[in-house]
């Protein structure tokens, strides 16, 4: 009869593999979070509206590629009105402080990117 292994010995002979993988994924989180964000060479920014930065305009980006929708753009302190936007990036005022989708504004899609309305 073949004696069976204690508990020890099958986390001792598995120990090995487990600290391999263990120590492969610590090191590929440590270059994700090390790798600064310009090392990405084509950088997507988020969905809706985004505050410039660093002298950049602020912009909505828009990230369906096959509709054009209204978006409401909030400006200070002139007023607020709606724009009609494509896919990708809408640069947007000086002055706007916000824009989000409206989807209540002549049922949220258009037709021709860069229409303003009230």
């Amino acid at each position: 009869m073949k004696a069976q292994d204690s508990s020890f010995t099958r986390f001792a002979r598995r120990g090995p593999r487990l600290g391999l993988a263990a120590f492969a994924l610590a090191g590929a989180l440590a270059c994700a979070v090390a790798a600064p964000a310009s090392a990405a060479p084509d950088r997507i920014n988020a969905c809706g509206w985004n505050k410039g930065t660093g002298g950049e305009r602020a912009f909505y980006e828009h990230c369906a590629n096959d509709t054009n929708v209204w978006i409401q753009v909030k400006r200070w302190p002139r007023g607020d009105y709606h724009r009609c936007v494509g896919p990708g990036r809408t640069n947007l005022d000086f002055d706007a402080t916000g824009a989000w989708y409206d989807s209540t504004y002549r049922g949220g899609l258009c037709s021709h990117p860069g229409d303003t309305g009230p």
